[in-house]
C-alpha cells in the first residue's frame, strides 16, 4: 500500500504527515499517531495500519511537534489544532463519506490520541496501545468505544502507574475513567482469555460506549502483534502475540 507525504499549514508552520488512501472514497478517517522520539515512518511499521486503505480507511500518520531525539513529540495542548486541520484537511481531500472518527496511538501517541478522542465529538473510536489515559473534561459529547491494551512489564509507561505528572494514574484507572464516562456503572467483566491474556469489558463489544482493556500479562512496552528487532526487543520487552491490536481496533472501528 503506497504511503505519501502531505503538508499541511497551521497557524504559519507547516505540518507533515503521512497518508495512506483507498482508490475510492474513504468509509472512515483513522489517525494513527507515532510515540514519544519515534516518527510517522516508525508508526507506519510499528502499527501496520496502512493496509487498512484497502479496508477502505484513509490512513494518516501525523507527525509531532516537539523534537524528541531522533524524533518527535507531542503537545498534548499546542497539537489539538494541528489534529483538527489535519482532520478536515483528509476529509476534503479524500471525501470521506463518514463523518466518525478514529484515533489511535502508541504510547505517547495513545496519549494524544486520548486527549483529542476526549474533546472531540466525532471521535467514535479510541485505540490506545501501551499509553491509554483518563479522559480530560467531564462529560462526553457522545459515547466513544475504547480499546486499550498494555502490557504488565511495560517498563516505560509501567501499567500501575509512576505517580509523575505525565503517567499519573494506573492503566485500569484510566480504563474506569472512560467507562464512567461512557455512562457504565456495573463492574468490568472479566474474561482469562490465555494464561498471557485478559480480556476487561465495561459493556459489550457492540456497544458505541464499550471500554475493552487488553492485559497482556509480561509483555512490555510494545505493540501487540507487531515483532520487533532483537535490539528493540531486550530494550523494550516482550510483544504479546496472542491478540492482534491493530486487527482489534479496526473490528471496534468497523463494528
Amino acid at each position: 500500500m503506497a504511503v505519501t507525504t502531505h503538508a499541511l499549514d497551521v497557524a504559519g508552520t507547516t505540518r507533515r504527515m503521512l497518508v495512506a488512501a483507498p482508490r475510492t472514497a474513504p468509509s472512515a478517517v483513522l489517525l494513527s499517531l507515532h510515540g514519544s522520539r519515534s516518527s510517522p515512518e516508525g508508526q507506519v511499521r510499528l502499527s501496520r495500519m496502512a493496509p487498512l486503505a484497502e479496508e477502505g480507511a484513509v490512513v494518516a500518520f501525523p507527525e509531532g511537534s516537539l523534537r524528541s531525539g531522533s524524533g518527535w513529540e507531542w503537545d498534548l495542548d499546542g497539537d489539538m489544532a494541528f489534529l483538527e486541520a489535519a482532520v478536515a484537511y483528509l476529509r476534503a481531500t479524500f471525501h470521506a463519506t463518514s463523518d466518525d472518527l478514529c484515533a489511535t496511538g502508541m504510547s505517547g501517541g495513545a496519549r494524544m490520541a486520548s486527549r483529542f478522542a476526549s474533546t472531540r465529538a466525532d471521535v467514535r473510536v479510541l485505540g490506545a496501545v501501551a499509553g491509554l489515559r483518563a479522559p480530560s473534561g467531564g462529560e462526553l459529547a457522545r459515547p466513544v468505544r475504547v480499546v486499550a491494551f498494555h502490557g504488565t512489564s511495560d517498563r516505560i509507561n509501567p501499567f500501575a502507574g509512576s505517580g509523575t505528572a505525565r503517567w499519573n494514574e494506573s492503566v485500569p484507572e484510566a480504563v474506569a475513567a472512560w467507562a464512567r464516562a461512557n455512562g457504565h456503572t456495573a463492574a468490568p467483566a472479566r474474561t482469562e482469555v490465555s494464561p498471557r491474556l485478559t480480556k476487561v469489558s465495561y459493556g459489550s463489544d457492540d456497544e458505541p460506549g464499550a471500554v475493552t482493556l487488553w492485559i497482556c500479562a509480561g509483555a512490555g512496552h510494545t505493540w501487540p502483534g507487531t515483532r520487533l528487532p532483537l535490539a528493540l526487543r531486550l530494550f523494550l520487552g516482550r510483544t504479546a502475540f496472542d491478540v492482534d491490536a491493530t486487527t482489534e481496533i479496526w473490528r471496534a472501528a468497523t463494528g
